[in-house]
């Protein structure tokens, strides 16, 4: 709502001052300029409307604002000075005496190109923050498949190693056994367990994405004291990009234990992920320590550095959107809970 407020109030600032140049040029100056007035110059109607076109096809160029995104509110405060500055400029000049209409018509043409700028550095600021959110999401989704393949790399090379000296531990085994060594042989074995334990794999459904991202999150859980109730099924390949699965599913579980975080006790994360007939379910529940902000229906971020964060909600909307999906967000005093629901199809490979 902000974006298409400011972009028309840009739009119709640009074609005003389109409209007071071309008056002024063809001679039309002392009219009040909030009131009616009798300007009739057919060559100058003609004019205007040609440069509006123009203007439209201008601004047809600008995609990245219809793109939508996230802008922090340091941007939108400046976004917005523009043009109210420029009106309060305009205004003034035609309130002005002394001034001689060519110095009038000056002051609106800077006005003019000042108001194009900002139009044109609204777009370029919505690119920018595009291409931070991308960025990090990149890196967050290579982070998570980079901690997938080592799990991977670790249970292979360690099944490796075990059945390749399992014929020694066996033999080791059996002597201490048949020595009654008890303490030595519980040693031996804790020592071919722990060969195993040395990353944990939480989650192992089959499908990459899903369990790349878990994986890495519920690690981050365990280290931080934080129980993880699990229960997932879902199908080895879903049609779904595995950068969309990381916005949605990264960004989630990144709120949840942030907010479990700042509890002494109670500390958990129920994960329900489920896929049922084209509709993909996912669910999210955790304590929290009651504090909510809102404003008019939507969720704002509490954490301190608000410019560069809340933008993982707005990451998540973006995804729904493509997938015709839908978020319910519902809370107790102690207990967040988030319900998406996509509508995601198998890939075409599975149906053969």
């Amino acid at each position: 709502m902000k974006k298409r407020i400011v972009s028309i109030a840009l739009i119709y600032l640009i074609l005003m001052c389109i409209e007071m140049i071309v008056a002024l040029i063809s001679g039309y100056f002392n009219f009040p300029l909030l009131s009616a007035n009798d300007y009739s110059s057919v060559y100058g109607l003609i004019i205007v409307k040609i440069l509006s076109y123009v203007v439209a096809l201008i601004f047809g160029n600008y995609k990245n604002i219809k793109s939508g995104g996230f802008i922090p509110n340091s941007n939108w405060f400046c976004i917005v000075l523009m043009p109210t500055a420029s009106l309060y400029i305009i205004l003034t000049l035609f309130q002005a005496k002394g001034l001689s209409w060519i110095q009038v018509m000056i002051g609106i043409v800077f006005m003019l190109f000042v108001n194009f700028a900002t139009f044109y550095l609204y777009d370029v600021i919505t690119k920018v923050w595009s291409d931070k959110m991308e960025k990090m999401l990149l890196q967050q989704k290579n982070k998570y498949y980079e901690n997938q393949f080592n799990l991977m790399k670790l249970s292979v090379n360690n099944t490796a190693t075990i059945k390749h000296d399992l014929k020694n531990h066996l033999s080791v085994i059996y002597t201490l056994i048949q020595n009654e060594e008890k303490e030595k042989t519980l040693k031996h074995i804790s020592d071919i367990i722990k060969v195993f334990g040395e990353q944990k794999e939480y989650v192992r459904s089959g499908n990459v994405a899903v369990d790349s991202i878990l994986n890495f999150k519920l690690q981050e859980a365990e280290q931080k004291k934080i129980k993880t109730i699990l229960d997932i099924n879902v199908p080895e390949e879903l049609n779904i990009t595995s950068y969309d699965m990381a916005v949605i599913l990264g960004n989630l579980l990144d709120n949840a234990i942030t907010a479990v975080c700042e509890l002494t006790e109670d500390r958990y994360v129920n994960i329900i992920i489920k896929y049922d007939k084209g509709r993909f379910i996912l669910k999210i529940d955790n304590p929290f320590e009651g504090k909510i902000l809102k404003e008019k229906n939507t969720l704002l971020t509490t954490k301190v550095d608000k410019s560069n964060h809340g933008i993982g909600l707005q990451s998540i909307k973006a995804v729904l959107e493509k997938y015709n999906g839908s978020m319910e967000l519902v809370h107790s005093k102690k207990v967040f809970s988030v319900t998406l629901l996509m509508y995601i199809e198998l890939f075409e490979s599975n149906s053969y």
